[in-house]
């Protein structure tokens, strides 16, 4: 059971109802993505599990708490040739960077489910784990050293209405239970992302 606080931001699991999962992910090519340039593209630090958002001219940069900010997806890493000529590949990205042929990885299916540790004790009458409830997750600081993000779902946050996460159930290796009703401290979940910009198209319709 859990019992320290580690977040590693979101940590894919599987497929959302249980189909066929790849755990493939989306490669943005920062070359030819937007007329910014790479460096531009990325004013902010990003961690492999950190949620993502991309504004409208292509910057990406790691999602706030804000419900109606709408996810991209998770990163997943990035590959670059630094000024040395070579070809490097790492779990996070320094915002600023100057390399050139910039790609990250993203998993952004929206029916992608992922594991995040609570940052506090979760009560069982909090209501997490039984897949009614959305909660808002927290932007930790990550890791240039593991790559690791410092992202948790925010354990007094249960909620019915739109969020950044709906929470599906308690992970299924990460049983806990000190005492009756109460779970081990800094539990782990299942969730997808609740605000995903795919479930999220609009198009204007002309008559």
């Amino acid at each position: 059971m859990a019992s320290v606080n580690a977040p590693r931001g979101l940590q894919i699991a599987k497929k959302n109802g249980d189909g066929s999962n790849s755990t493939g992910v989306r490669t943005i090519d920062l070359n030819h993505a937007s007329p910014k340039v790479a460096s531009a593209l990325i004013p902010s630090d990003i961690f492999t599990g950190d949620p993502i958002f991309i504004e409208s001219l292509g910057t990406i940069k790691p999602c706030t708490a804000e419900a109606s900010l709408k996810a991209a997806g998770v990163f997943q890493g990035c590959s670059f040739v630094n000024g040395s000529g070579e070809q490097k590949f790492a779990k996070s990205i320094v915002g600023g960077v100057t390399a050139t042929d910039v790609k990250i990885h993203i998993a952004s299916d929206p029916d992608q489910t992922f594991f995040i540790q609570a940052d506090a004790t979760v009560t069982a009458s909090a209501g997490f784990g039984v897949g009614v409830v959305n909660g808002p997750y927290i932007a930790g600081t990550g890791s240039h050293r593991t790559g690791n993000s410092g992202y948790t779902l925010d354990a007094s946050g249960p909620v019915i209405t739109t969020n950044n996460l709906r929470v599906i159930r308690r992970a299924p290796w990460d049983t806990g239970g000190v005492s009756a009703g109460v779970s081990d401290a800094f539990p782990w979940y299942e969730v997808r992302i609740a605000n995903h910009m795919d479930n999220y198209i609009t198009a204007t319709v002309t008559g």
